[in-house]
């Protein structure tokens, strides 16, 4: 047995290896083609396709080292309200779902691979050997299963139990000659089954993939095979590289100290004003979304650092989290956005006309929460004001954040002059990143970069995860024509651009109360658009609004995705939290009327600095 343990352990370890390799691989390859098209004037014809066929392939083996880990996405709706007993069962629940998602996508993967024909394009590769990432993935996926027991059974093979409860409902609902499926329309059953899953606890991108494979099961073979392709496929976009790469540059410059020295400068331009250091978590969370694009790991990483710091002054514990919660929602309009990165590659929107659109609205956010801080700490009598930092401390601060300072600015300048796609920008920025981490901040060791991208592995990995279950999702869809029948039932709204807007917002704040605003984006963009456009909305101005809108549901109950984060950091009860966060909250709120009602607000620098 222990020979088997270890046997195990080292194949879980050569799987993460080798996903970090493909990872790191595709970096250099990416910059790599920047070289050769700039510095040599002999672009490659090859580099990126071999860059998104290794990206295929590190998302779905890494697929199963986060099924080993427990570390896929969801929505946490009832694990955080039941006791340890009924965690179990959901547990188990979700083991046999994502068993019995991994068994339709291993089978019906296989099949397809079997039957497709054809090559790539630069490297004239077979493509069944892209597609084979899926079944591969899964059958490694599916080996990690068999070893968790979530009931915590003493049996032999009790580890087998929801593995084999898997096997048994993929065989009734999921197979090409389902035993029992739903007399419902597949619009219908998709939405049933997914939402009723997610509302259990079972991870978002095996929700989908369950749903798309349950809703298709009952017209046979045929139409379960492009939803295999469809999973590879939409992975297979070099314009969702962008999103490993800025998560790798974030970390890598996390590691290397970036967020003491951007508290440092945050402190120099505002540490002086009533509420001072509440004000320093503003200004830090906003500069800190031109390297990160995840409000959640912004909440969490400036949560450790200033929490502490804020209690030691006076602030309350909740108030502190409220801030920091509130706060990060920046993040995700400050380019570089993950959030604006996935609402174009669903929406087919420029990416950097998304980044350009969410500066204004970003310090707006920005500029409304230190007001907030303002009145909310002379209400409070926290913090009063103190006398400015000297300019010559000012000065070596901004001078010390400078290398940090230039990413977002080198990335959305670069990106609107046509100098370098949003992938390629990413890709730059990593190295950038080590770079300035070795030279400049000198805290960044070269042991610490294979931990740096098995963490950038892991985080890519469960948002990618959602983007390619999301694929077949919205194939489904289009097949049953289903935006296109909303766009048209919706028409009455459409005919009042600012009663649509209305109606819009309504609508995305009632889905962020609760759904996890990345799942909301993939399902929602192709059914909005359409409405959109024929209410005369400009898909620029729709994206802002929507990524404000869902990620403004991370601080509302049930979910409050920020909420429960910083509260689990400061270790304060979340209802304390909530109640704090409701004066940032509104006054967030007012800015998303703003944006909503004045487009020029998102589209006025877009424009100004269109190519």
């Amino acid at each position: 047995m222990n020979t088997l343990h270890r046997t195990w352990n080292h194949l879980l370890n050569t799987l993460g290896v080798l996903c970090v390799a493909m990872l790191t691989l595709t970096v250099l390859l990416t910059v790599l083609q920047v070289v050769f098209r700039y510095a040599l004037d002999s672009p490659l014809s090859w580099s990126e396709e071999l860059a998104r066929w290794l990206f295929v392939w590190a998302v779905f083996l890494g697929c199963a080292l986060l099924v080993h880990q427990g570390k896929h996405m969801r929505m946490e709706f009832l694990v955080n309200r039941v006791n340890e007993a009924r965690v179990r069962q959901l547990d188990l629940l979700s083991q046999v779902v994502v068993s019995a998602a991994c068994c339709a996508m291993l089978v019906h993967g296989l099949d397809f691979c079997g039957r497709v024909t054809g090559t790539s394009g630069s490297l004239e590769w077979p493509s069944k050997y892209l597609y084979m990432a899926v079944p591969v993935g899964a059958g490694l996926s599916l080996l990690c299963l068999a070893t968790q027991n979530p009931m915590k059974w003493a049996f032999p093979g009790a580890s087998l139990v929801g593995l084999l409860g898997g096997v048994a409902v993929f065989q009734v609902f999921l197979s090409a000659t389902p035993l029992l499926s739903l007399d419902l329309s597949v619009g219908w059953t998709l939405h049933i089954v997914a939402l009723s899953l997610m509302f259990l606890d079972v991870p978002i991108a095996y929700c989908l993939v369950f749903a798309a494979y349950a809703s298709f099961a009952k017209q046979g073979d045929l139409m379960l095979l492009p939803i295999s392709q469809s999973l590879a496929s939409s992975v297979n976009s070099f314009l969702l590289l962008s999103i490993p790469f800025f998560i790798l540059a974030a970390h890598v410059m996390n590691s290397s100290g970036i967020t003491h020295h951007l508290i440092r400068f945050a402190s120099a331009l505002v540490g002086h004003m009533r509420g001072g250091l509440a004000q320093v978590n503003v200004v830090t969370n906003t500069v800190m979304g031109g390297l990160s694009g995840s409000s959640l790991a912004v909440a969490v990483g400036t949560a450790k650092v200033l929490v502490p710091e804020m209690e030691k002054r006076g602030y309350p514990r909740p108030f502190a989290a409220a801030v920091t919660s509130c706060a990060s929602t920046i993040d995700n309009l400050i380019p570089p956005s993950i959030g604006m990165i996935i609402f174009s590659a669903a929406g087919a929107v420029s990416v950097g006309a998304l980044f350009t659109a969410g500066l204004l609205p970003g310090f707006l956010m920005a500029a409304a929460l230190m007001l907030t801080v303002h009145v909310q700490a002379r209400r409070r009598g926290l913090e009063p004001s103190s006398r400015p930092m000297p300019w010559p401390e000012r000065m070596r601060a901004f001078r010390d954040a400078i290398p940090a300072l230039l990413v977002p600015v080198f990335v959305v300048l670069g990106m609107r002059l046509g100098a370098f796609t949003a992938s390629e920008a990413g890709a730059i920025a990593v190295v950038y990143a080590v770079i300035i981490g070795v030279t400049a901040y000198r805290q960044l060791q070269w042991k610490h970069i294979p931990v740096i991208l098995k963490d950038g592995l892991g985080d890519t990995v469960a948002i990618i995860a959602i983007v390619a279950a999301s694929a077949p999702f919205g194939w489904a869809l289009g097949i049953e024509r289903i935006p296109q029948q909303i766009a048209q039932s919706m028409t009455f709204l459409a005919e009042n651009k600012w009663v649509f807007l209305l109606a819009l917002n309504a609508f995305l704040l009632v889905v962020g109360l609760a759904m996890e605003y990345i799942a909301s984006l993939v399902i929602l963009v192709p059914i909005l658009m359409p409405i959109a456009l024929i209410a005369g909305v400009d898909p620029v101005h729709l994206g802002i609004i929507m990524v404000m809108n869902l990620v403004l549901g991370a601080l509302t109950p049930p979910l409050g995705v920020l909420v429960f984060a910083t509260a689990s950091v400061a270790k304060v009860k979340i209802n304390e939290v909530y109640k704090e966060v409701m004066p940032f909250f509104w006054a967030l709120m007012v800015v998303l009327a703003l944006v909503t009602y004045v487009p020029w607000i998102s589209l006025g620098l877009t424009q100004w600095l269109a190519p």
